[in-house]
């Protein structure tokens, strides 16, 4: 017995230690990592080589804003040796080529591009536009690869030559939009859909009630994609001199073609005139290297990234009157505080009321890169917008990827809008949606029963909704849609019934949208900087990024935020390489649900629009 008891206490002194030296390894851990990332930077005292290829080596995707430090990743990254470059924000890459078009120590432009993800066709014809002011230098543009994804290749066509590996290929197979639809599930696990909706296109929530895409959602989601895939074949075709059949062939003439060059990939891509030359990897790197010098430390040419470059660039400080820039990208969500790939109503207000009290800033530029989410939170962010308007200085949207419903509701009210051509907006609709397990719960026996003091106490997730439950989630939708056409009326000085003509859910790209009337002009960013100054009657102007001082504490959450979705990236990575696809479409199903926080369960959401 005594020595039972010795036992377990020695046990558990072993057990407590263990947890104190885990719980002491994790802090040392965590001060390391934060060492690491104040002193790892490299030495910006350094000056710049003679002569350099500048390179453009893009990773994961083009961000719109800067994500903030991930500890955790750093460490991994850290401790792999993997030396990826971080994502980089559309800007940083946009100003570095234009920085280096007139520097006499950059000789090429190199691009590196198998390690982006794929790209919304708008974010890469701003960096596609880009690299085509850079070729008015007369440098010479090389894009280097093993490979080359649809998204990659994209860009890689703007380049004067296409080197690829004699291992490798280039995919191209066009753009398509797929959903998991839940009918039959739901109906095997007595699981009740409960959805209230406007707008005939308003396809988000079919997933819930079919087993299939409805005739509507099939023809208004054909009609955007086409006009996407047009673009992009016309682009390639004209950047590259080939026929648009090389880009896109049918099956037959993909069969035969891909025959003919005994079913090499390498050798199709080259036969079709979507590569220049077949090299090998040395033989890539030595041909940049005649044009700027072989570094015999690093065994490749003479390179500077972009990251680098930026610190050392000498950028030309401006005094002169300001335009103001917020970006908002991500889903339309309440929450007081920023956080990663969301636009929060509190936060996002208080960056437009910092851009009205501001004397320095005569006009504002809101870039929008969302589609859409809460109402609640959309009609917070719109209120602040009206404010600022009040203030007399000219309000800009600039349209990304996409500014699709909640998107385009904090858009309507602009003095102008921009769209790329390609950007996809309008979705003017709302939606509700709730699910509840009353009946599955009845099937393991589990009942809910109770009493209240009316007939609104007791609906919920165990329950169900009753009929006038239903009726009053309903008419709070069928109100919210009526707003919703009302503040698009007002603000692009358009009749009702002219707006529900173009509403309904319908998804518009940017091109068809300036035909609706729904934006003012086709342009980037830069467009709409020019186009705020322009209505404040300023000549020279300035870009000043709005922000707000952020304290200690802020920051450690921004920091840790970054790393909210740990658990997810674990499970796809230890998935099986099979299954990632499924396991891609159910992770982002489950992020379009972790949206859903409005106060009052109406959105006005555009799922299908996103990655486009």
């Amino acid at each position: 017995m005594w020595s039972a008891i010795k036992w377990f206490f020695r046990t558990l002194a072993r057990v407590l230690n263990a947890i104190r030296l885990l719980i002491s390894a994790f802090f040392l851990i965590a001060i390391i990592t934060f060492a690491v990332l104040i002193f790892s930077g490299e030495d910006d005292t350094g000056v710049l080589p003679a002569k350099a290829a500048l390179t453009l080596a893009i990773a994961g995707p083009i961000l719109e804003q800067e994500a903030p430090a991930s500890p955790r990743r750093f460490a991994e990254k850290w401790v792999a040796g993997d030396t990826t470059p971080p994502s980089m924000t559309l800007s940083q890459i946009k100003d570095a080529l234009n920085h280096a078009r007139n520097d006499d120590r950059i000789g090429a432009l190199v691009l590196q591009l198998q390690n982006m993800s794929e790209s919304s066709i708008t974010k890469l014809d701003e960096v596609g536009s880009a690299i085509e002011h850079f070729k008015t230098s007369g440098k010479p543009v090389y894009a280097i690869g093993d490979y080359y994804s649809q998204g990659q290749y994209y860009l890689a066509a703007h380049a004067d030559e296409i080197m690829l590996n004699p291992a490798g290929g280039v995919t191209i197979q066009g753009l398509g939009v797929y959903r998991l639809h839940y009918k039959s599930a739901f109906e095997r696990f007595n699981i009740t859909p409960h959805v209230f909706r406007v707008g005939t296109y308003k396809s988000f929530v079919e997933p819930y009630l079919r087993d299939d895409m409805s005739a509507e959602s099939r023809e208004d989601t054909q009609l955007w994609l086409g006009q996407l895939w047009q673009h992009y074949q016309d682009n390639v075709a004209t950047l590259r001199d080939i026929p648009a059949d090389h880009i896109s062939p049918t099956k037959e003439q993909l069969l035969s073609r891909f025959s003919a060059a005994g079913g090499d990939p390498a050798r199709y891509a080259l036969e079709q005139g979507l590569v220049d030359r077949l090299a090998s990897r040395n033989d890539m790197l030595q041909t940049v290297a005649e044009h700027v010098g072989w570094n015999s430390q690093t065994n490749q040419y003479m390179s500077l990234d972009i990251p680098t470059y930026l610190r050392h660039a000498n950028t030309p400080s401006n005094s002169a009157p300001a335009v103001g820039l917020i970006t908002a990208s991500g889903a339309i969500m309440s929450a007081a505080t920023a956080t990663p790939n969301s636009i929060n109503d509190e936060h996002v207000s208080q960056l437009v009321d910092e851009a009205r009290l501001d004397s320095d800033i005569q006009a504002l530029v809101l870039r929008v890169d969302s589609p859409g989410g809460s109402a609640f939170a959309a009609e917070q962010i719109r209120s602040a917008l009206l404010r600022f308007k009040e203030s007399g200085k000219p309000l800009v949207i600039s349209m990304g990827s996409t500014a699709a419903s909640g998107g385009y509701w904090i858009a309507a009210d602009a003095d102008k809008i921009y769209a790329a051509p390609t950007t996809l907006t309008g979705s003017i609709g709302v939606f509700g949606l709730f699910l509840t397990f009353e009946d599955a719960l009845k099937k393991l026996g589990l009942n809910t029963d109770g009493v209240g003091t009316t007939d609104f106490v007791g609906a919920g997730l165990t329950t169900g909704l009753p009929e006038h439950a239903k009726q009053i989630i309903q008419m709070s939708v069928e109100h919210t849609y009526d707003q919703f056409v009302r503040i698009v009326a007002e603000g692009r000085n358009m009749e009702p019934s002219q707006v529900e003509q173009v509403a309904q859910g319908h998804v518009w790209t940017g091109k068809m949208a300036k035909e609706l009337g729904l934006v003012d002009a086709l342009g980037n960013l830069d467009d709409a900087l020019a186009g705020a100054a322009e209505l404040a009657n300023l000549g020279e102007f300035s870009v000043k990024p709005v922000t707000l001082p952020m304290s200690a504490k802020d920051k450690l959450f921004a920091l840790f935020m970054a790393d909210s979705n740990v658990l997810s990236s674990w499970l796809m990575t230890a998935l099986p390489h099979a299954l990632r696809p499924a396991g891609e479409q159910l992770q982002q199903e489950a992020a379009a649900l972790s949206q859903f926080n409005d106060l009052q369960g109406r959105y006005v959401l555009c799922v299908p629009c996103q990655g486009f």
